[in-house]
């Protein structure tokens, strides 16, 4: 059986060769935008895995964007892929992330078993503009 640990969306992700050791950079809670619509160009998701059957079990993950609205789209979406180790890190970098809603939009982390897919995590990203700060609301 495999599960979900933890997840974090932030603006990169260092691994060193040497060690294994992993970085989270510059973690994401909020973003100020100058205009809407808008492409932020660089996300972040890392996640860590569990699996009680190294080298038996897959995964399959798919990231789900939730605009304020409630209006969803995918994100990313994974093929199927063997946990070869008890624990196993997922570093999936998501380019130019689109964004016409201000307010709270959800990432939503969901893993494949059989066919259906199963929530994991809900990450919130605030979404401002630049104007609303500067006129202190």
């Amino acid at each position: 059986m495999i599960k979900h640990i933890w997840s974090i969306l932030c603006e990169r992700i260092s691994v060193d060769q040497q060690t294994n050791l992993v970085s989270y950079l510059t973690c994401i809670e909020e973003i100020a935008l100058a205009k809407l619509p808008a492409i932020h160009s660089l996300f972040s998701l890392g996640s860590i895995w569990r699996t009680d059957h190294p080298g038996e079990d897959s995964l399959k993950i798919r990231v789900v964007q939730i605009y304020p609205d409630g209006s969803k789209k995918t994100i990313i979406e994974t093929n199927d892929f063997k946990l070869e180790k008890e624990r196993h890190r997922t570093n999936l970098i998501l380019n130019g992330i689109p964004f016409d809603q201000a307010g709270t939009h959800i990432f939503r982390i969901e893993s494949q078993s059989d066919a259906a897919w199963k929530t994991e995590a809900e990450i919130p990203l605030k979404v401002i503009l630049k104007a609303a700060i500067l006129k202190g609301k």
